[in-house]
């Protein structure tokens, strides 16, 4: 009796010290993008000599962001499963395609944008019903939705660039129509993640599917749901996109999948999902991948170095806050 009671004693301690250890763990990822976006500002603005907060490259950042903070309001939802997904990118620029295609048949701009819409969310939802119904992982199912989406842009596009003629759409890229646009989303998906019941059965699939499922939450439901409301932001954001780039051809989207997965990890967002995910975490991460990509443009650095310490980046962040053993023991 006295053995099993000291046995006893001594596995609290120790869970006692993982949980500490994973208290510690969870504040660091919290406070880590805020120091990183000072550090990146501080030191971009040092090297450019001051050009990197002057008027009109805050301009500049803003239009940079906004397109990828539409898709991070989409994808919290789905990371929050603890899905990893590789065909954003790709289906960002299927629907650019079929926005352009339409828009230049002369339909109505926003008969045009439901179409993309659409689009996207077909493309994500193929991804979804691999990974309900045909169990497949849904990281390996978007990298089949990528291949097929990019195949389609690159075959369309292979005599050249379908143009958007932005100019009869004047306002698709003025910076209070951003703004607001922005907002509104921002604020629906802060209500959706946060108020409703569909948040919480996010955070618990993400936590343990088959918990979740015990617990009464629809797990192909709610999964459907986060991949269509992905779709939906893709779509959205696919409009934007091409309004200020002017055409389509298949370097659209290119880098966005790279830059989602360094925006979750750098704003502390578990790539596991779970409850420990937050709302704010990727569009905070999002600010500081836009940052890191205008610095490095404005000091020549925006290609191959890019790349490098984006990846580099996000190996490091991975390593410092990945929860190795979220505060359990294991037997």
């Amino acid at each position: 009796m006295q053995e099993s009671s000291n046995k006893q004693a001594a596995e609290d301690l120790i869970q006692q010290s993982l949980n500490r250890e994973a208290m510690k763990r969870e504040r660091f990822t919290q406070i880590l993008p805020f120091v990183g976006i000072v550090l990146l500002v501080t030191f971009f603005t040092l090297t450019t000599g001051g050009r990197f907060v002057a008027v009109e490259n805050l301009k500049l950042l803003l239009n940079q962001c906004f397109t990828m903070a539409i898709v991070m309001v989409g994808a919290i939802f789905l990371y929050s499963l603890g899905s990893l997904d590789m065909a954003i990118g790709q289906v960002l620029g299927a629907a650019s395609l079929v926005l352009a295609v339409l828009y230049n048949l002369g339909l109505p701009i926003l008969f045009c944008l439901l179409a993309g819409i659409l689009v996207s969310v077909g493309f994500m939802c193929i991804t979804a019903t691999a990974k309900n119904y045909l169990k497949l992982n849904p990281f390996i199912a978007s990298l089949c939705v990528s291949n097929i989406s990019s195949g389609i842009v690159v075959a369309v596009t292979k005599q050249g660039k379908i143009t958007f003629p932005y100019s009869k759409a004047p306002w698709l890229n003025n910076t209070s129509t951003k703004v607001l646009v922005l907002i509104a989303l921002i604020l629906i998906g802060y209500v959706l993640y946060n108020y409703t019941g569909f948040g919480k059965s996010l955070k618990a699939i993400g936590g343990s599917p088959v918990v979740a499922r015990i617990s009464g939450v629809k797990v192909e439901k709610v999964t459907y749901l986060a991949y269509i409301l992905i779709g939906v932001m893709i779509g959205i954001s696919a409009l934007f996109t091409v309004s200020r780039s002017g055409a389509v051809d298949p370097s659209v989207g290119s880098s966005m999948n790279l830059n989602v997965m360094i925006a979750i990890v750098l704003g502390g967002f578990p790539l596991s999902g779970g409850a420990n995910a937050r709302f704010s975490a990727p569009l905070i991460g999002a600010l500081m991948v836009t940052v890191l990509t205008n610095g490095l443009a404005m000091m020549g650095q925006a290609n191959a170095l890019g790349y490098g310490i984006k990846g580099l980046l996000f190996i490091i962040v991975v390593a410092l806050t990945y929860e190795k053993s979220k505060g359990k023991l294991i037997d």
